[in-house]
């Protein structure tokens, strides 16, 4: 099998073949079918959601509507030794550049793993995962550190990552390691698919 950063970037290069237009119309169908899996497993109304960067799934429509259904949203930071913390998000929030990347985050209180008691559902950026939730993440290792110092399955949020279609591929496709965190479902422009056992 080919090496996690040949993987990765072979996938990053079909997102930006893709095109604007492209990925903007599979996250459209993509919300449709989240909204209502959210609204069966999310009961508090609490969920974490990635700002999208380049050409990941474009979420600004997402994070405005899931804002106009009431729900509270919280999104990453990125703190120093691959770290993230967890800020409030609402529309014209303020934005700053991020201490540690090339990218704007909302300026607001921090908060650390203690919040997740009260988040129904992380949603995790992936590049790509497979039938058994193995996820390829960025690259950088944020969400696999975070994820695994938090409780087991059914004591945590639920871990679900938003992909293009292509982007959930068969079970081995995806080079994995020790400390690659599971997702429990993908929601895709097709639909949700459940991954637990």
């Amino acid at each position: 099998m080919n090496s996690k950063d040949e993987v990765r970037n072979r996938f990053r290069a079909r997102r930006r073949d893709m095109g604007a237009a492209a990925r903007a119309a599979e996250m459209a169908l993509l919300a449709e079918h989240l909204l209502p899996w959210l609204e069966a497993n999310a009961p508090r109304r609490t969920v974490t959601c990635f700002l999208s960067y380049g050409a990941e799934p474009p979420t600004a429509n997402l994070l405005a509507r899931l804002h106009a259904a009431g729900y509270t949203i919280h999104v990453p930071i990125c703190e120093p030794e691959r770290q993230l913390s967890w800020t409030r998000w609402h529309p014209g929030i303020e934005m700053a550049r991020s201490a540690v990347g090339p990218i704007d985050e909302p300026v607001g209180e921090r908060f650390g793993p203690g919040l997740m008691e009260q988040v129904d559902v992380i949603l995790v950026p992936a590049q790509a995962v497979d039938t058994n939730g193995e996820r390829l993440g960025q690259g950088g290792g944020y969400y696999d550190r975070f994820i695994s110092a938090l409780p087991g399955p059914g004591k945590r949020p639920k871990l679900v990552s938003i992909l293009f279609e292509h982007e959930f591929v068969a079970a081995g496709q995806i080079p994995v390691e020790p400390f690659d965190q599971r997702v429990e479902a993908v929601v895709l422009p097709s639909g949700v698919r459940n991954l637990t056992r």
